[in-house]
Order: structure tokens, then C-alpha cells, then sequence
């Protein structure tokens, strides 16, 4: 059985999950908190906001204005003690037992977790989601999928889905991901624990892959030239741009044009092409 418990205190104390507190989300993280903020604030009712496996609060964080209360939840206490928000309320626990009352939370925010649960886990995850939920509350999920993607398909044509495989596979083993879902897969499981779809955009389908690229090739690159090491290649100069909270108009048009660009995934492909993540919003049936 998967210890969730010792996985996750283990990568926040060798630092390969880091604090983000900047007023600007670049790349990934600007469509994130983009769509995020869009289908929260459908939500009427703005009492409580669970991050449920929101570990250092990263994303809870930008919603502090917009609920009266707001939550992490994380099976993991090196994340929890690192936050550093009072406001913050912190919830030590599973996503699978969910330690709050039934019907208790309007919003509940899911980001770049559910790959992170074992698929015999599955099940228990949403049924403690829609347990919590309040009857007209909402459920946000961002997610790794089996989707399209331009890798995919490039590697399709010239007929190596065998060694893309092989790359997944090792891939998701480093990232810690335990599922990779299709989104028919996602929408029976869905279902099946008695909530619906409202809502959803397929994403990562080619321009969010090129900018993530650029990102991570010239992070390395600018890390070796400096000589310094961290636990994942290019991650020290990416944490320096995490801190810097009012950037230079220069540099905010230059990463803004790039975040742009990757959020044209969403407004081209979001309801077409399967992509390599997704974006989902549920609601009780």
C-alpha cells in the first residue's frame, strides 16, 4: 500500500515542492489560477474554500480574499507548518478521509493531486469530496490525463509509442503520479461516486508543451552556467522567479506574451483535444 504520509514529507524536506507566493504565475501557472478564479467564482455561496492536498498553501493563498474562510488540507506536516499565513487554516489529514463535517465546504479546489492517488484510492477521494460539498457548492480539479498532446502525436506518426511510453512511465514514477486517466475513464468514475461535470477544458495540447520546454531547457541551462545545484535540474533559478513579486514592465510583458501563449491551449483545444492535463468542474448530481 502507498504511504502518501511519508512520499509527501519527504519531497517537501528535500525542498522539491517550494513556496509560491508572487503576485504573477507564469507559464502553467497563469492558466491555472486563471481558470481557477473563473469557476470559484461561480460559486454563490463564498463561506469556506477547502485546498484539499494544498500543501505550502500556494494556491490557497490568491483565494483569501474571496472566501471568508479558507483551508489546507495536507496529509503532510513538513507543508502544513511551512505555511506562512495566519488567516490560513491547517487541516493535517487525508483527501481520502477527510477530517470536516458533511456538507461543510462551498468550493473545494483539487490541484495537481488526483494523479498523485493510487487508482484503488479513487473511489474514496471523490466520495469524501461530495461528502464535504455543500449542495450548491463546486469542485475544481486539475489533472494529468492521457490526452493527445504535440509529443504524443509527433511520436505516434513516426511510430515510437513504445519508447513514449517507456518515457511516461519513468516520468510519472519521478513526479510521484500513481494514475494517468483517459477522460472517459474520469467522467464513469465521476459519475459512478454520484457527481456531474459542469464544466471542463482540455489543456497541454501544444502550446503549453512548447512554453513548458523553453522554461525548463533554459532553467538548466542558466543554473549550470551559475554552477548551482538543486533537487530538481533548473529549479533554482525557477524558485528566484517565485519571489519576485513586482517584476519589471520588461520582464512582465516577455513572461506575459509566453503565459499568453500558453493559454491559447485552452481557448483553441479546451473542449476539442484531449490534451496531457485537464481542467474539471463538478458538481452533485
Amino acid at each position: 500500500m502507498f504511504d502518501y504520509k511519508k512520499y509527501n514529507d519527504g519531497k517537501y524536506k528535500e525542498d522539491f515542492w517550494t513556496i509560491n507566493r508572487s503576485e504573477y504565475k507564469w507559464f502553467s501557472n497563469y492558466v491555472k489560477l486563471k481558470i481557477f478564479k473563473k469557476e470559484a467564482s461561480k460559486v454563490k455561496n463564498k463561506e469556506v474554500f477547502l485546498d484539499a492536498g494544498g500543501g505550502v498553501g500556494n494556491w490557497a493563498f490568491y483565494f483569501l480574499k474571496n472566501f471568508k474562510k479558507v483551508i489546507v488540507l495536507d496529509i503532510s506536516n513538513e507543508a502544513l507548518k511551512r505555511i506562512p499565513e495566519k488567516e490560513i487554516i491547517k487541516k493535517q489529514g487525508s483527501v481520502t478521509e477527510i477530517p470536516l463535517n458533511s456538507d461543510s465546504v462551498d468550493c473545494i479546489l483539487l490541484a495537481d493531486v488526483f494523479e498523485h492517488i493510487s487508482p484503488e484510492d479513487l473511489n474514496k477521494l471523490l466520495s469524501e469530496l461530495k461528502r464535504v460539498l455543500k449542495k450548491d457548492g463546486r469542485i475544481i480539479i486539475f489533472t494529468s490525463q492521457y490526452g493527445q498532446g504535440v509529443r504524443l502525436s509527433i511520436n505516434r506518426i513516426f511510430g515510437k509509442m513504445q519508447k513514449e511510453n517507456k518515457n511516461l512511465m519513468e516520468l510519472e514514477a519521478k513526479e510521484g503520479h500513481l494514475n494517468r486517466l483517459k477522460f472517459s475513464a474520469m467522467k464513469k468514475l465521476i459519475k459512478n461516486n454520484g457527481l456531474e461535470i459542469e464544466n471542463y477544458y482540455h489543456y497541454s495540447v501544444i502550446f503549453q508543451q512548447l512554453t513548458d520546454f523553453m522554461k525548463d531547457e533554459s532553467s538548466k541551462i542558466i543554473d549550470k552556467i551559475s554552477g548551482k545545484k538543486a533537487t530538481r535540474e533548473g529549479q533554482v533559478i525557477k524558485d528566484k522567479l517565485k519571489r519576485i513579486k513586482k517584476p519589471k514592465f520588461l520582464f512582465q510583458l516577455f513572461f506575459g506574451i509566453l503565459s499568453f501563449i500558453s493559454y491559447l491551449d485552452i481557448i483553441l483545444f479546451g473542449k476539442i483535444i484531449p490534451g496531457e492535463s485537464i481542467f474539471l468542474t463538478l458538481k452533485k448530481s
